[in-house]
């Protein structure tokens, strides 16, 4: 009997003592992160025998514990995505040095301007706002540039720190199922490993979205959410990588599969990727990104319709306008498919379509080979989905010429095939809009080249005796009846009353010469030469370069005379042509719908830009908010389980310290009884 109770005493003892070790390890490592506290598990040895060996078990909950890696993962793609948002979002409300600020700096000095366009202080001043103007763009447009290059270093650098993790778990991975080699491992040792590998995990989830799957053999298998694999059972794993195809400075994530010696590199679903990496790319492809190429379509569209009215005017030199902005450097070469295109060097130019940057969208295209000889250029989203039906963009012919550019497709831009040598699925990627207003500059340089004057004005015949008026209500080119600074020898440069017959007023429209180039009639006077039409009807003049109108009575023979604009100093039509683009709507939203209601004016499309970051941004924040709520909810069930309560543990401490003084009890008591035996056999 002394014998039974020394053996149990001696287990209870020792099981009692690492009870006391447990709890003091759970009091000693209250604040280490990733640390599971544990309890001993008593298992009876049966019948009079005592107690068994004693475990010691991990107080995890499994299900709470991948609640806490999907909200960690939730928590940190928001923060990430807010982070850097938000950053736009104030310079974008800062209108110190905005751009539409400047914009409508340079509209107010073109009104003051107007009330005296011969003077060459306001001219100078104009000009300096220009500069401002342009200033403002490529500043903007650089410091977006900035930003993505900083967000690109830092994609690099966290993919690195993901895959520094990656490889980690995969190594605690072999420990924790063992080797053949090795002994096995003790219960403590484990247990730190298992506490190292879940805090590793959890660490992951802070980068990207994963799902974890446990084995029979300790070992976990790690995914992301979209399904690509990280870290198989078998102990192998893949590595997070970055690669731009075909835009290198876009960076799109990827995994990387040893194959046959050869990498193979597997595209993420950016959707469902998660965590930092997951916030950052979003960041880049729903804020910076869109910001960029709002940017670049409303300093194209107001640099363009500028250089468009302005080359409808006339300087104080009495010569025809020239453009406002330099352009030139806004031409780009659309980005080959270097993975997939049939050919290494294949070149196609892109730049603006003169006078056509109304057509402009803020989208990123592609040009589709559909042949050798035909191609499409669609529009893509934010995602690089199609935007509406491929089929609805028109087919395309390439031109033979390697030097023709192909253009009037409706999208405000020219194509160059420059080398020829394309086939059937061949793809690029074209940025147009994207840094263009980096690359916008005043191509004035003289106060005088400013054409704030229309290039022909409107008289009437010095000896009329009607009461008809003739006014100027336009320029529409300068293409057709201007020789250099003149008017052509075939210009229509007279109307002369004919007279009211049968019911309609008639015009005769002559060349210098005073040979008739056509008649006019119709019952009203308005738009004599835009109007002016021959005797089967057609449009003699289409377009035609300038409008005018005839207001009045006129008599039989009233001459109504159109000349170059020579000397017009004080003439302000020009000017106030441009002063009107401000509010004209120059800007088009998408790229697949038309009319009117489909167009912005510059501040209906920098307005749009700042909401559109704004709005981003407040749901970033209210997302951001949610996701720290759930997660802070999840970790603290978590930590109710896992975590360490000194106030338990003090508990637990005299608890087994009475458990152990009263096992040691068992060991004196069953001495004093095998004493006792011992005496009585004396």
């Amino acid at each position: 009997m002394s014998f039974d109770l020394l053996n149990i005493g001696k287990q209870a003892t020792l099981s009692h003592q690492r009870s006391l070790q447990i709890t003091g390890n759970n009091i000693a490592n209250v604040n280490t992160p990733g640390y599971v506290r544990e309890r001993p598990v008593y298992n009876e040895s049966g019948i009079g025998q005592g107690l068994d060996r004693m475990q010691v078990e991990r107080m995890v909950d499994q299900f709470t514990q991948r609640q806490v890696r999907i909200d960690t993962s939730r928590a940190s793609f928001s923060e990430a995505y807010l982070d850097q948002a938000r950053r736009i979002d104030t310079v974008l409300g800062n209108d110190n040095g905005s751009t539409i600020g400047a914009i409508e700096d340079f509209f107010d000095m073109m009104h003051d301007a107007n009330n005296d366009p011969g003077s060459l202080t306001y001219r100078e001043l104009l000009l300096t706002e220009g500069e401002n103007v342009a200033a403002a763009m490529r500043d903007m447009s650089g410091w977006l540039e900035n930003q993505n290059e900083q967000m690109n270093d830092r994609l690099e650098l966290e993919t690195d720190r993901a895959n520094a993790l990656v490889q980690t778990i995969a190594q605690l991975n072999k420990e924790i199922s063992g080797n053949s080699s090795k002994k096995q491992l003790d219960q403590g040792t484990l247990n730190t490993l298992l506490n190292e590998r879940d805090e590793k995990l959890r660490e992951l989830s802070e980068y990207v979205d994963i799902k974890v799957l446990d084995f029979s053999n300790g070992r976990q298998s790690v995914n992301l959410a979209g399904g690509q694999s990280l870290i198989m059972e078998d102990g192998t794993f893949n590595l997070l990588a970055l690669r731009g195809d075909p835009d290198p400075n876009r960076l799109e994530m990827t995994t990387q599969t040893q194959s046959g010696g050869n990498t193979i590199n597997q595209p993420v679903d950016i959707a469902s990727l998660g965590g930092k990496l997951g916030g950052m790319v979003a960041y880049r492809d729903e804020v910076l990104e869109p910001t960029q190429y709002k940017l670049g379509q409303l300093a194209m569209g107001f640099a363009d319709a500028m250089n468009e009215q302005s080359r409808l005017g006339m300087d104080l030199d009495n010569e025809l306008g020239v453009n406002f902005f330099d352009l030139a450097n806004t031409q780009i070469t659309a980005l080959p498919y270097t993975a997939s295109n049939s050919q290494p060097d294949q070149t196609i130019n892109v730049r603006l379509e003169e006078g056509k940057a109304a057509e402009l969208t803020a989208h990123r295209y592609e040009i589709r080979m559909e042949s050798d000889t035909e191609f499409r250029l669609v529009a893509l989203d934010t995602n690089g989905r199609v935007i509406g039906d491929q089929a609805d963009y028109p087919l395309e012919t390439v031109p033979t010429d390697a030097d023709e550019w192909v253009g009037d497709l409706g999208y405000g831009m020219e194509f160059n095939f420059a080398t020829q040598n394309y086939a059937e699925g061949d793809r690029f990627q074209v940025n147009f809009t994207q840094n263009a207003a980096s690359n916008i500059h005043v191509g004035l340089t003289r106060p005088e080249d400013i054409a704030m004057a229309a290039p022909v004005r409107a008289t009437e015949g010095s000896e009329n005796s009607g009461g008809g008026v003739m006014t100027f209500t336009g320029m529409n080119s300068v293409e057709n009846f201007f020789d250099g600074d003149a008017l052509d020898d075939d210009a229509p440069v007279r109307a002369e009353y004919v007279g009211f017959i049968n019911g309609e007023h008639v015009l005769s429209i002559q060349d210098p010469d005073g040979n008739e180039l056509g008649t006019f009639s119709g019952t009203n006077m308005n738009d004599v030469l835009a109007n002016t039409v021959d005797g089967g009807g057609a449009l003699l003049f289409d377009p035609p370069d300038y409008d005018f109108n005839i207001a009045g009575n006129p008599d039989e023979g009233d001459l109504f005379d159109v000349e170059y604009n020579t000397n017009g100093y004080a003439d302000n039509s020009n000017s106030l042509q441009m002063a009107d683009l401000q509010r004209e709507k120059t800007l088009r939203r998408n790229p697949v719908v038309e009319g009117d209601k489909n167009m912005m004016s510059f501040n209906e499309g920098y307005g749009r830009l700042v909401s559109d970051v704004g709005n981003k941004v407040s749901q970033a924040r209210t997302a951001s908010e949610g996701a720290n709520a759930l997660l802070e909810q999840s970790t603290n069930f978590y930590e109710s389980v896992a975590g360490v309560s000194l106030d338990e543990e003090a508990s637990n401490l005299l608890k087994f310290e009475q458990s152990y003084n009263a096992a040691a009890r068992i060991i004196t008591v069953s001495q004093t009884i095998f004493d006792t035996l011992l005496s009585s056999t004396r």
